[in-house]
């Protein structure tokens, strides 16, 4: 969902997370805090309810009292609210760097002091785009990792949108992209794609009992994108902001979806620090879409067209060239879409099948693999049950792939692989596909 400013926050979190040892005090500090915390600010005041007569449930039967790392027990706490509100967004996470207890009545903002290297950290990420090119056949391309405010990003993103300007068709590319940390950066890029002031979406807050509405401007820098083609790419783990954007355009039918169903994840909200290490994620708001009146939480945004992500890219490539061939009045132009299209379809990637093998966990709900070959998504592999293990067939592309175990929410490395790499902060397992 859109407001997501603290996104940036909880990355920086996780990537100082480590093993720890928890306390009973700690644990039981940490689920007062959470249940007063939903009870006061969480959208659902009936499901607040209820999440707090099943965490004190839970405590009752000894749930947490053989759980002895803070990262496991994060993980179980984030199970146990999950499994009553299904809200993907609450999550709970362990620092092993003390946390300040903080801002509680602003989540959609961070503190000045926050503020210097939270710009910087944007900065050093590109402001969460990882490609922007011109792709064969005159086709403008942008894959997003996040998306964040015009306070820090709005110059380039202008820059951004010019430099696709001159193509004949836009592929965004929101296959990895976890949200949006801003409420105001997706009307600032849509606004490129309407001539005229379009409504996009309401956000109804519980605070204050209001609903805010979001809308196109009508002026923006640079030149808009009119008239034009655009597709967005989805995976299992595209999600929030990134999903209300395909959201939005594909009710507008302003664009077409193109990959695997989305996260689900639609209700906004921001980071709160409940004790000196745990974090927890809180929805304080729910999406309210003009059109269909309703939004993708729990459901997901259903592609106009559905394959699989690692296939998306190039068959966005393939109807954008066909749509510019449909369009244009050059001959010579026409004969070499007709080349680049035959070019590029000629390049489908050869999968191969792969088994992967989970050991032990059987009291897991739900176990998955999630790694560079299926666009991490937490819900494309899951795994079932035989025997003594948890086992999944999948499909790959020849080479070396990274990977994790999603048991319950929580990731961890092949217990039974000694091959790990480590990338963008993070212990991953490695697999070579051959």
């Amino acid at each position: 969902m859109k407001p997501v400013i603290n996104l940036v926050i909880y990355l920086l979190l996780t990537l100082h997370a480590a093993t720890a040892q928890v306390t009973k005090e700690q644990k039981s500090e940490a689920i007062d805090s959470v249940i007063k915390l939903m009870n006061e600010r969480y959208i659902f005041p009936e499901t607040a309810k209820k999440i707090e007569l099943h965490l004190r449930k839970q405590q009752s039967n000894k749930a947490y009292d053989t759980i002895s790392s803070a990262e496991a027990f994060a993980a179980k706490l984030t199970t146990d609210v999950r499994s009553i509100c299904h809200d993907k967004h609450v999550t709970i996470r362990y620092s092993a760097e003390p946390l300040a207890i903080n801002r509680n009545n602003d989540l959609m903002q961070i503190s000045e002091e926050e503020r210097k290297g939270y710009a910087e950290f944007l900065r050093f990420e590109n402001y969460g785009v990882k490609k922007l090119e011109v792709l064969r056949g005159n086709i403008g391309y942008i894959d997003f990792k996040f998306l964040c405010g015009t306070e820090y990003a709005g110059d380039f993103y202008a820059a951004m949108m010019n430099y696709v300007q001159h193509t004949d068709a836009l592929i965004i590319d929101f296959r990895h992209c976890g949200g949006a940390m801003s409420d105001n950066v997706i009307p600032f890029l849509c606004s490129y794609f309407f001539t005229d002031k379009t409504h996009l979406n309401d956000l109804y807050w519980r605070e204050r009992n209001f609903t805010q509405q979001t809308w196109t401007q009508v002026v923006v820098p640079g030149k808009k994108y009119l008239n034009k083609p655009i597709y967005i790419l989805t995976s299992g783990g595209t999600f929030s902001g990134a999903e209300e954007m395909a959201y939005d355009l594909k009710n507008l039918k302003r664009a077409t979806i193109i990959g695997e169903v989305t996260g689900g994840g639609a209700n906004p909200g921001g980071s709160v620090n409940l004790t000196k290490h745990f974090n927890m994620f809180l929805p304080v708001g729910r999406a309210i879409n003009p059109i269909t009146k309703t939004n993708w939480e729990g459901v997901g945004v259903q592609p106009d067209s559905l394959i699989m992500p690692r296939l998306a890219l190039q068959k966005a490539h393939i109807l954008a060239m066909k749509s510019s061939f449909n369009t244009s009045t050059d001959p010579g132009w026409k004969d070499e879409l007709i080349r680049l299209i035959a070019q590029v379809e000629k390049e489908t990637p050869v999968f191969t099948k792969v088994t992967f093998r989970l050991k032990g966990y059987a009291n897991a709900k739900e176990v998955s693999v999630a790694g560079s070959f299926n666009e991490w998504s937490a819900s494309s592999a899951k795994m079932k049950r035989q025997g003594d293990e948890w086992i999944v067939e999948t499909i790959a592309e020849p080479g070396k792939h990274m990977y994790k175990f999603v048991i319950d929410g929580q990731w961890i490395i092949d217990p039974g692989n000694k091959e790990t790499e480590m990338e963008n902060g993070y212990s991953n397992s490695v697999v070579i596909v051959k």
